[in-house]
């Protein structure tokens, strides 16, 4: 077989889920540029003749069956007091992240392992600062404001709930942990530091599992900065934070949701940055449109969030795969993957663009399944995840070069 070829990787970034919102009208956070994909190289297949699986082409040489990753992800809300600005149907952004949030956790099987962290932390709520009439945050001069190290420093977080099985005194605990905001105010967006201690934890962790950070904000980082630090508020370090976790050992991707609404949400561009550099990009080309990450905008809010938590929950709870031990004599440009079902055997495309096929993940010794591959995959209990080498890598439209 010909020699290992290099692969460049077409995401970027890794999960665990975070909320944010911005709290005062504090200095926003500034653009930066995200950090590039990293060059990996595919791992070698340690692969049997292919003569059980049907064959892709004839020179196929081999077959091995790829295993199944279970979930483990960290859902990180921003709780900061921007999130009780009204949406258009007057519920509040805080209400209906929960009832979003409230529904996934139902519909998840408990096999999967999940936890939660808000932000911010260090502050007690204020008492100074509410929504007004024109649904702003609007905080009254002279109370002095919470001091910014506590909330600003990542050692200050705390996992609220520990990542555990999804059963039903697990999700009890989820939501007894985020309604205990409910009435709370709190000051500032510290977002850097935040999502920096979310990967910290997913990285220690010990369980088994593909690990994610999911994040869902409505703003940019604010309230950080000081004389010392005047750059504390910049977006570049939650890139930077986001990008640690993709490129570490064990891989972290961080999926990033966002309100949008005008001058009162969060800024595309930033967010953007922050999904590509967590290895969860939307599609190929997505840095070009600023659309990296889910946008919830303002006015139809309860359907971007339930349509952004299925298409999350197939890539962090479901469809995460193990390709098979390494040897010296895989070429990856004749690779392809192939689910073999009661029915039958079909080849699935490889799709840079996420949107029905495969792709590595940045660790190079995984793949994700995306769109209707995944969902084939999830209604036959008994379907496998081949990976046949010796063919061209079946490649989906639009692939680029």
């Amino acid at each position: 077989m010909g020699s290992i070829r290099s692969l460049v990787l077409a995401s970027v970034v890794p999960f665990a889920f975070a909320a944010v919102a911005c709290g005062d009208d504090g200095d926003q956070g500034s653009t930066v540029e995200a950090p590039k994909a990293t060059e990996g190289v595919m791992p070698p297949i340690n692969s049997q003749p292919a003569a059980a699986a049907a064959p892709i082409c004839a020179s196929a040489e081999s077959v091995a069956e790829a295993t199944k990753e279970p979930s483990n992800v960290l859902l990180v809300l921003d709780r900061s007091g921007s999130m009780k600005i009204k949406l258009s149907n007057s519920e509040t952004r805080w209400a209906a992240t929960k009832r979003g949030l409230f529904e996934l956790l139902a519909n998840l099987p408990a096999t999967t392992s999940a936890g939660a962290m808000m932000f911010p932390q260090g502050d007690k709520p204020v008492d100074f600062c509410s929504i007004n009439a024109t649904n702003e945050v609007e905080c009254v001069q002279g109370p002095a404001r919470p001091p910014k190290a506590p909330r600003c420093t990542s050692g200050t977080y705390k996992i609220g709930v520990g990542n555990a099985a999804l059963d039903g005194a697990q999700v009890d605990k989820v939501k007894a942990y985020v309604e205990a905001s409910d009435q709370e105010f709190y000051y500032g967006t510290p977002m850097a530091a935040a999502l920096g201690a979310a990967i910290t934890a997913q990285q220690a962790s010990t369980l088994p599992g593909a690990r994610s950070v999911v994040l869902l904000t409505d703003g940019n980082p604010t309230d950080c900065h000081t004389d010392a630090d005047p750059g504390a508020n910049d977006i570049g370090r939650v890139v930077a934070a986001a990008h640690a976790g993709a490129t570490s050992n064990p891989l972290v991707r961080t999926f990033v949701m966002g309100v949008i609404d005008g001058t009162k949400g969060a800024t595309p561009e930033n967010l953007s940055k922050v999904a590509k550099a967590g290895a969860t990009g939307r599609t190929a080309a997505c840095e070009s449109t600023n659309d990296c990450f889910y946008a919830l905008n303002a006015s139809t809010f309860q359907n971007d969030i339930q349509k952004a938590f299925a298409e999350i929950s197939l890539q962090a709870f479901d469809c995460t795969f193990n390709l098979p031990p390494a040897n010296a004599q895989n070429d990856a440009s004749k690779t392809n993957v192939e689910i073999e079902t009661s029915s039958g055997s079909k080849t699935v495309a490889k799709d840079a663009n996420h949107q029905n096929g495969w792709d590595y993940l940045p660790n190079g010794t995984q793949i994700q399944l995306y769109g209707q591959a995944c969902q084939d995959m999830k209604s036959d209990a008994k379907a496998k995840l081949n990976i046949v080498i010796g063919c061209k890598t079946v490649e989906a439209p639009g692939n680029p070069n």
